[in-house]
């Protein structure tokens, strides 16, 4: 009898170091998902936070590598993709959506209109103009124009503005295209008044001053052309 006690006794106990009971594992799960969640929190909210910032950055370079798509169906930027050529900030910007190129305005005779298609999908569009959605109602235009980059060089490039962006989100972007945080020099720069001044090859789009309020506009020296 007693013998038989005591393996019952052990079996009893290699029993119970078989594995965790059903109410074990869940309380185990419950603390690993309670454990990334303060992970999440503690840790991933600045990245977080950071996010819209970035986005502006990779919108900016969504409409850099669409004048680049534009270039290699046509062989043309599309400053020179009209008949009448110069087309104004605004137009440059439409010829990439092909909504509109404007009242009485032809494509150039170069132009294979069976390739023109909607380069920068997922933009808004409405009345004429393209939207970053990065500000509120109708301050998010986007415009571009080619701009020489100093008096003496040979250097043009299609320059894209966003107008009405945050602050703060102008910032994020400029860290994460130039590696800073300046408002007046490298490829992004930004401030309260506009950098393009929608002029064909018009001035420099130096901001000559940094940003006086918490809405600005952003620009960003794209595409290098000829």
């Amino acid at each position: 009898m007693t013998t038989q006690l005591t393996f019952n006794r052990l079996l009893s106990r290699m029993s119970s170091n078989k594995g965790y009971t059903i109410d074990q594992t869940i309380l185990i799960v419950a603390i690993i998902a309670i454990l990334i969640t303060l992970v999440i929190v503690t840790v991933g909210w600045q990245l977080i936070n950071r996010s819209s910032g970035t986005k502006v950055g990779a919108q900016l370079k969504q409409v850099e590598d669409a004048n680049g798509q534009f270039f290699s169906t046509q062989h043309a930027w599309p400053q020179q993709a009209l008949a009448a050529g110069n087309p104004t900030a605004p137009q440059m910007m439409n010829i990439l959506v092909q909504d509109s190129v404007g009242t009485g305005l032809a494509y150039a005779s170069n132009i294979d209109k069976t390739k023109l298609s909607n380069m920068l999908p997922g933009f808004k569009v409405s009345g004429g103009a393209v939207y970053h959605g990065f500000g509120s109602g109708t301050s998010g235009v986007i415009t571009e124009q080619v701009n020489r980059m100093s008096a003496t060089s040979t250097d043009y490039r299609i320059v894209v503005q966003f107008a009405g962006v945050p602050l703060a989100q102008a910032l994020e972007a400029d860290h994460s295209i130039d590696s800073e945080e300046n408002a007046v020099t490298g490829r992004l720069t930004y401030g309260t008044a506009p950098c393009l001044n929608a002029t064909y090859n018009g001035t420099i789009p130096t901001m000559t001053a940094g940003p006086t309020a918490s809405i600005v506009n952003v620009c960003y020296s794209a595409n290098q052309v000829q």
